[in-house]
């Protein structure tokens, strides 16, 4: 046996295939399309910034394109799969839903949920329009705006659910915006949908659920082009007023590359431009300096500086050159070695002249005494004699006195002694270490010395200058330091850093700056320094200025992708796509579905057909027209209410097209309708009912009379739900329709059990609730002999508020006898004698009923029905 062929594709899922080769922006505007049916203003804003991203605008933290994929499409269950709701529970932070509700509905048939205005039966749709298939699922569902400030709010429910009969894990439900994969198999039709259909343009679009996404993509395209248009113009006619009038030169660079500005530019040469560094920056002020002065003049000047700074620079190197490690340490070396041989000398002298009357014979200061006499007697006293005199009786070169042979001899033992090698050493080294002393003990290290060259050197360099003020006040401490070292042990201060190369540097600089000035003399070379300048300028002005040329690009670069995204905006793709979806779904036998169903529910009084007029912007249009004249603006003829019925039709029509029989959710399908149209449309729904399971939430009683009359009619099951408001909140969930609408067996059920409950108010003597109750309970009953007098009495033949006559059980009110009268006025007479309907008598003061006699009544009624019913079954 051949294996079945594959069903066809959707609507949805064909245009899913199609946008594999569309730009990544419109495969994200066909998901929101999808899932929330029309697009606002910020999905706009966020497409535009996604369209502009692709063609390389991508903004750092922006949108990031979500594309239409197979799990955002509503489900499309085979017949065997349908979905159905079993209800809504587990609610909280919804509107002002109270906690702790169940709403169920029937698996199958009809489930009506009725409400008053403000009961929250909107809380529940809105729940169900954010999870199932709906053209429009609203906007983001509001918290609980009385709940107390800073009370934080979860927004959740329990949907429980089936798939083909089979219950499914419950779905955990928080508003995230998009249809569930599985229950977005179910419809829901409200008053949206005839905003759908019915065109700005005066114009009535039937189409099946999927054929209009091609429709709102065009119209997205159109909406991004305005936007786009728009954004354009703003951005060309905002372009910096800097540029009109450029603070930088033409010539320059600076000012070529932003002539040169243009979408595509590389900005990163325009950037490096406006990087100046401190030494460009000097030199912008030096040549200010040097083009605003006498070059050859100021030539003159700085080459006296130059002087003035090398003298400085020979002094320094002159200081470095005495203060060389090597050169203290050889100093230190000598000086050690003097002081050695004149300890020997002293020895020596000791030795010789210890027996002598006066001390320090042999000492420096005793030495200097005797080579001073020494010359005194070469020279004055005895020229040509030796020395020391060798005769007694000459006289003393010191006191003058004849000499005795004893001071002859002593004499001659002084002279012996300085010749002596010992005393000669010492003299020789001691020479020494002074004559390598001598430089380091004379150089000139005040700051007087170096005043002027210090200045000249802060006139360029200050840092420089502070460098050598410590370099020379190092040196002066070093020198110190050392020399007090030589006489006592003492730690000497280590020799400075020289600043001679950064002097030489300095003076190598002063002479290129000198050898320009020379060259300026020349026009040609002076108009080359002149161009220097005014480049440097301008980079330092672009300096200031690179933000708002960084502006002025990304102007540039977004007007140019505005053009190019604009080509994107081209609809012919789009149109194609829903004429060829268009001429696959909306067949003939589809139009004469939407003309039947239309005449379904207006009769014949909205003759219209589907016809097609062409494509526009993206999909075909098949517009709604009345067949005697085509040219008449459909929405001008019809009433809201009319327009509702052609709306309901086409929804209806698209469901028609689907393969399985999932749910439908009508939410209020005949607010604008009145009881001329109520009763088609619940004719219709209640037929649908007969084949899927259908949940109608209305507030319109009228309506709900005929749907619950309809579906008896019709034997389709049929249960019915009531919400309304309490202390906790609203949505309070009691099963049933409240009491005007309860049949009179569900009202005598009720009062019996109201009964019941009141006896235990009258065992504990509690005797004012139990009257208030007992009143309650005849009002009660007494509404119910009313009703029981219309719809048992009379069958259902004439029902208030419905606009035509039964006849069809007209038979059955034939069956009411005398006594059933009697018993009717009896216990109708019993119920207005304790309601409190009438004002009683000040003095009568009666009692009310007791509990048993409250029950008798309300089973007299009990009899009073079964017996005209079982009657009613013996009428043919």
């Amino acid at each position: 046996m051949a294996a079945a062929a594959p069903a066809p594709p959707t609507i949805i899922e064909s245009i899913l295939l199609w946008s594999a080769n569309r730009p990544d922006w419109q495969r994200d505007a066909l998901r929101r399309i999808v899932q929330k049916g029309k697009l606002d203003e910020i999905d706009i804003t966020e497409l535009t910034t996604l369209c502009l991203g692709e063609h390389g605008l991508a903004q750092p933290g922006g949108p990031v394109a979500v594309r239409l994929e197979q799990k955002h499409l509503p489900a499309n269950p085979a017949a065997s799969s349908s979905v159905t709701l079993s209800g809504i529970r587990g609610i909280s932070g919804v509107n002002h839903l109270a906690p702790g509700q169940n709403l169920t509905f029937s698996p199958v048939g009809l489930t009506i949920v009725y409400g008053p205005n403000g009961s929250g039966k909107s809380g529940y749709a809105r729940i169900l329009k954010r999870i199932c298939r709906t053209r429009n699922p609203g906007a983001e569902i509001l918290t609980n705006i009385y709940a107390p400030p800073g009370v934080p709010v979860t927004q959740e429910a329990t949907i429980d659910y089936k798939v083909g009969g089979t219950a499914q894990t419950p779905l955990a439900w928080s508003d995230m915006g998009i249809p569930h994969p599985v229950l977005s198999a179910i419809g829901i039709f409200d008053s949206s949908c005839t905003a759908v259909h019915i065109g700005s343009k005066n114009e009535i679009a039937a189409r099946p659920f999927g054929l209009d996404i091609p429709d709102e993509l065009a119209g997205v395209c159109k909406r991004l082009e305005e936007h786009l248009e728009e954004q354009k113009k703003r951005l060309e006619k905002s372009r910096d007023p800097i540029f009109a009038k450029p603070p930088w030169r033409a010539t320059t660079a600076v000012g070529s590359a932003i002539a040169a500005l243009a979408a595509d530019s590389d900005l990163a040469p325009i950037r490096k431009l406006a990087q100046t560094t401190i030494d460009e920056q000097k030199r912008i002020q030096q040549l200010k300096e040097d083009l605003a002065r006498n070059p050859a003049a100021g030539a003159r000047q700085l080459r006296l500086r130059i002087s003035r700074i090398e003298n400085l620079s020979n002094a320094i190197n002159a200081i470095e050159v005495a203060m060389t490690d090597a050169g203290l340490t050889a100093i230190r070396e000598l000086h050690g070695e003097a002081a050695v041989a004149r300890h020997a000398a002293r020895i020596s002298a000791k030795s010789l002249f210890s027996g002598q009357p006066l001390q320090g014979i042999g000492e420096p200061i005793w030495r200097q005494l005797w080579e001073s006499a020494r010359r005194y007697s070469e020279a004055h006293a005895y020229p040509g004699r030796p020395f020391p005199p060798a005769e007694a009786g000459l006289g003393c070169l010191l006191c003058q006195q004849p000499l005795s042979e004893e001071a002859v001899a002593r004499m001659r033992s002084f002279e012996d002694f300085v010749q002596d090698d010992t005393e000669a050493q010492a003299e020789t080294k001691e020479r020494a270490a002074q004559d390598k002393l001598s430089p380091l003990q004379s150089l000139k290290l005040t700051l007087k010395e170096y005043a002027a060259g210090l200045e000249e050197i802060a006139a360029d360099d200050a840092p420089l200058r502070k460098d050598v003020f410590r370099y020379l006040a190092s040196a002066r401490l070093c020198r110190f330091t050392f020399l007090r070292s030589l006489r006592q042990p003492a730690e000497v201060a280590p020799t400075p850093a020289t600043p001679v190369s950064t002097l030489e540097q300095l003076t190598m600089e002063l002479e290129a700056r000198a050898a320009e000035l020379d060259q300026l003399v020349d026009p040609i070379e002076r108009r080359r320094r002149e161009e220097e300048l005014e480049g440097l300028e301008d980079r330092h002005r672009l300096a200031s200025s690179i933000s708002i040329v960084e502006s002025e690009h990304l102007r540039l670069l977004t007007i140019a992708l505005i053009e190019i995204c604009l080509k994107d905006f081209v609809t012919t793709a789009i149109t194609n796509l829903g004429n060829k979806l268009a001429d696959e779904v909306v067949t003939p036998q589809l139009r004469d579905r939407f003309v039947n169903e239309v005449t379904s529910l207006a009769s014949n009084k909205v003759r219209v057909e589907i016809a097609r007029v062409g494509g526009r912007f993206g999909s075909p249009q098949y517009q709604v027209r009345f067949l005697a004249r085509p040219d008449a603006k459909v929405p001008s003829v019809l009433s809201e209410g009319e327009q509702t019925c052609v709306a309901l039709a086409a929804f209806l029509t698209e469901v028609a097209t689907m393969d399985h029989y999932s749910t439908l959710v009508f939410d209020d399908p005949v607010t604008s309708l009145d009881h001329r149209w109520r009763k088609k449309v619940a004719e219709r729904l209640v037929k649908e009912a007969a084949i899927r399971q259908v949940i109608v939430f209305t507030h319109d009683l009228v309506f709900v009379n005929d749907l619950v009359g309809l579906a008896h009619e019709k034997s389709v099951s049929q249960v019915s739900r009531s919400v309304d408001r309490g202390p906790l909140g609203t949505g309070i969930v009691e099963d049933g329709l409240p009491w005007k609408w309860k049949s009179v067996e569900d009202r005598l059920d009720k009062l019996e059990k109201r009964a019941r409950a009141a006896k235990q108010l009258f065992d504990d003597s509690r005797d004012e609730e139990y009257r208030g109750e007992a009143i309650a309970i005849y009002n009660g009953l007494r509404a119910t002999w009313e009703r029981a007098l219309e719809s048992v009495a009379f069958a259902g033949v004439v029902q208030r508020h419905r606009d035509y006559i039964d006849p069809k059980y007209i038979r059955r009110a034939a069956v009411l006898t005398d006594s059933d009268c009697s018993a009717f006025q009896v216990g109708f007479k019993k119920c207005c004698d304790v309601t409190d309907a009438h004002d009683p008598s000040i003095g009568r003061n009666a009692e009310p009923p007791a509990p048993s006699e409250i029950l008798k009544g309300i089973q007299d009624l009990k009899d009073w029905a079964t017996s005209l019913r079982d009657r009613h079954k013996l009428v043919t």
